[in-house]
């Protein structure tokens, strides 16, 4: 039977590869874990003390079904990453994330809640100037970036009327051992590995890079404090550096493989500065990334090799 001193926790997209990382930590902590999906990982694949739910978040009946129990808390890293340009499938994007969190926060009893953590991205800035403050104006120029700003105002909302208990940790760009295969950093380190001419853009944009370790953490601290709600903290590195760098780096230190520059075009519209201003967390959680660049591409790669 669960202590009552043991906090619930509704993970949503628990089994993509931040989430899976999440609950590893709350299920260390003694944390009563529940998982819902899309799909439920096989078997082997699932972690201990964690209940796994196949829920469509996108179907309220599906939530009302699986959903309707008291949670104190509850991470939504739930829809999948699209960052193509408007295009048709609008209507399929949206539903991934506008309406699954509305009928999340309708069918999840708000008695017990104490906090909602929504998991934001940086495209919701658009083409901001960078460093990108949480005060920009979000000028979304995607789908995706669409559909995460439109429900980072909608909890803006339902807090002031209704108080409702969210914060959103705002990520820049995550990366860390268990990242997918099709992802910037696994595809330049599987390039390299397997000794091979790939092409690159110029790679001269300029992005923000966050190893998995310090942005569980600062997730972690937003959900736990208190006093904490109703506004929104970029989680980052808060380190602007160039994509051509994090190749070099990778290539380096594997060192093999040949990355051809100036192969491939830029998405268009795209904003080639994305970096963090990380003040407002540094100042009000006292967080702090740990884990350097170098270090976290080390980690990486070596996870890499071991596990493919």
């Amino acid at each position: 039977m669960a202590s009552l001193n043991q906090p619930s926790i509704l993970v949503l997209g628990g089994t993509g590869f931040i989430g899976k990382h999440i609950i590893r930590q709350l299920v260390k902590k003694k944390w009563i874990v529940v998982c819902a999906s899309l799909s439920l990982p096989k078997k082997k694949n699932r972690l201990k003390n964690v209940t796994y739910y196949k829920v469509n978040l996108k179907s309220f009946n599906s939530v009302k079904k699986k959903l309707n129990k008291p949670f104190q808390y509850i991470i939504n890293l739930a829809g999948y990453i699209d960052h193509s340009n408007l295009r048709s499938d609008y209507n399929k994007i949206m539903h991934e994330h506008f309406t699954a969190v509305k009928n999340i926060i309708k069918v999840v009893p708000r008695k017990n809640l104490k906090k909602f953590v929504q998991i934001g991205s940086s495209v919701e800035y658009g083409l901001a100037k960078a460093p990108q403050k949480e005060s920009n104006k979000l000028k979304p120029i995607t789908t995706y970036a669409l559909a995460k700003a439109k429900t980072s105002n909608y909890l803006k909302k339902i807090y002031k009327k209704e108080k409702y208990p969210f914060v959103i940790a705002r990520l820049f760009l995550t990366y860390g051992p268990g990242q997918k295969k099709d992802r910037f950093i696994p595809q330049i380190i599987s390039g390299c590995l397997k000794n091979k001419k790939f092409p690159t853009t110029s790679g001269n944009q300029i992005r923000d890079f966050c190893y998995i370790d310090d942005t569980v953490s600062a997730i972690l601290l937003l959900l736990t404090n208190k006093k904490i709600v109703g506004t929104t903290f970029n989680v980052a590195s808060g380190v602007p550096v160039k994509i051509k760098t994090i190749i070099n780096l990778i290539n380096k230190t594997i060192g093999k493989g040949t990355p051809e520059f100036n192969k491939r075009k830029l998405h268009p519209g795209e904003n080639e500065i994305l970096y963090a201003d990380i003040k407002k967390i540094k100042k009000k959680l006292n967080w702090r990334p740990k884990i350097g660049l170098l270090n976290g591409l080390k980690k990486t790669i070596t996870s890499f090799k071991k596990n493919g």
